[in-house]
Parts: structure tokens; C-alpha cells; sequence
């Protein structure tokens, strides 16, 4: 809360966190338990870094007090300093639970289902998103722009993963997802009107729309096709 008298100092490690600090005291030096209770929120996501602290009352409490899918998302590293586990917060939630980890769990099945247990790693946003902006020599990141890599992301979230309740796409290969990625950050970068110094990737999108951009940018990917680097004479080792 804004009583809270080391405010000031926390915002070193979290920018503008008077802003989102509440009016109201009452709620300082609660447990986590009875704030959920008292908020009843419908995501809990944990960047504590402590392991465990996602307890079976704490994830109980979350399902009791959240209508819709309770979103469960401990996000620390390692497994060690999870949060929780998969299996605890598909245990604690009934199999309710949306859940996405810092740290690689298995997936759970629950009443012979099969539920994802995906992983939350910017393997999915980075890539793409800086090959976008370097390919495209856009010169500037956006907000606007890292919004649309985002958003771009859940694009290729089919029916499937949303069944096994997959937060990611999780059978789109690495590259699919990359130059998808990197087409939406292209794409949002024109429509703002900045000038991406890559005149021929700009003529590519100009010219065939999507499918040539994304064509050009397949072709300025690296593959790791490598020559032999022993002469064998034809014939020889067939």
C-alpha cells in the first residue's frame, strides 16, 4: 500500500510502484492466503523466487475464490525456486488451473486428460521480435511493436493447445513462429510509419503483402547445412 514506508526505496527494483500501490493500509502485512481471500484475484503469478511458496492452501484458496479458470503462472528459476509444480496446481485447482512455469515441468493428466504444463520462456517473443527489427533495419523498437509480436504469438495457438489448455503454441515449429513473429514486427512497424532502411524487405511486403515478406524472410534465415570437411574420392565410402 501507499503507508508502506520504504515505498520509495522499492521503486528502484519497480518502476512507477507507487502507481500501483492502494489507498487502503489494511491490507499491509497480510498473507498471501487472506489476500486472495480479500481480492480473490483470478491470476497469480509468482517472481519471488522463493520455492514453495505456492502452497496447497494458498492454490486452494485461488480456486475457491476465482469463478472463471484460475491462471497459475510461477515463474522463478530454477525448479528448485518454482513457486509450485504443475501437478500441485492441477491437484489443488481440480484440473482447473491455466498454468505456465519459469522452469520446465512434465504435463499432468487429470480424469485421463491430458493438461499442458507450457513453459513461460522468451525463446517465443525474442527471436522473432529482434529479427523483425534487425532484418527490417526498422532503427527503433517500439512499444506498439513488441505489443504486436505478442499478439502474434497467440495467432498460433490452435484448437488443439487450447484443449490440452497450452498457453503457447506448442506444435508450430521455432522458425514458423520466428518468421511469423517477425513478419507481424515488420508489419506494425510500417503502419507507424517508420521507414526500415531494408528497402528490398520493404518492396518484398510491398509487392506480394505477406507471403512475399514472409518468403524474404525464410531466405535470410541461417541453416546449419555444413560441406564435408573430408575429400572422399566418388565411389569411396558409398
Amino acid at each position: 500500500s501507499k503507508a508502506r514506508s520504504n515505498l520509495a526505496e522499492m521503486e528502484d527494483l519497480f518502476y512507477d510502484l507507487g502507481s500501483f500501490a492502494v489507498d487502503d493500509p489494511s491490507m499491509e502485512g497480510m498473507s498471501l492466503q487472506d489476500t486472495i481471500k480479500a481480492v480473490k484475484p483470478n491470476i497469480l503469478i509468482g517472481l519471488s523466487g522463493v520455492g514453495g511458496l505456492f502452497t496447497d492452501e494458498v492454490l486452494t484458496t485461488m480456486n475457491e475464490n476465482c469463478a472463471t479458470p484460475p491462471v497459475i503462472f510461477p515463474l522463478s528459476n530454477p525448479t528448485s525456486r518454482s513457486e509450485c509444480t504443475a501437478e500441485q496446481a492441477q491437484r489443488c485447482t481440480g484440473g482447473r488451473a491455466i498454468f505456465a512455469s519459469g522452469s520446465p515441468f512434465p504435463h499432468c493428466e487429470v480424469d485421463g486428460k491430458i493438461l499442458s504444463s507450457s513453459q513461460c520462456n522468451n525463446r517465443y517473443i525474442f527471436p522473432g521480435l529482434a529479427l523483425g527489427a534487425a532484418l527490417g533495419q526498422t532503427g527503433v523498437v517500439t512499444n506498439a511493436m513488441i505489443n504486436r509480436a505478442a499478439e502474434a504469438l497467440v495467432e498460433l495457438i490452435d484448437e488443439d493447445d487450447l484443449t490440452r489448455r497450452a498457453t503457447f503454441p506448442e506444435k508450430a515449429d521455432i522458425r514458423e513462429i520466428s518468421c511469423h513473429l517477425a513478419c507481424r514486427t515488420f508489419e506494425q512497424a510500417v503502419e507507424e510509419g517508420i521507414k526500415p532502411a531494408n528497402k528490398q524487405m520493404l518492396e518484398a511486403y510491398q509487392h506480394g503483402g505477406e507471403e512475399e515478406l514472409r518468403e524474404y524472410i525464410y531466405s535470410k534465415m541461417w541453416y546449419p547445412d555444413y560441406r564435408p570437411l573430408v575429400y572422399l574420392p566418388p565411389g569411396k565410402g558409398e
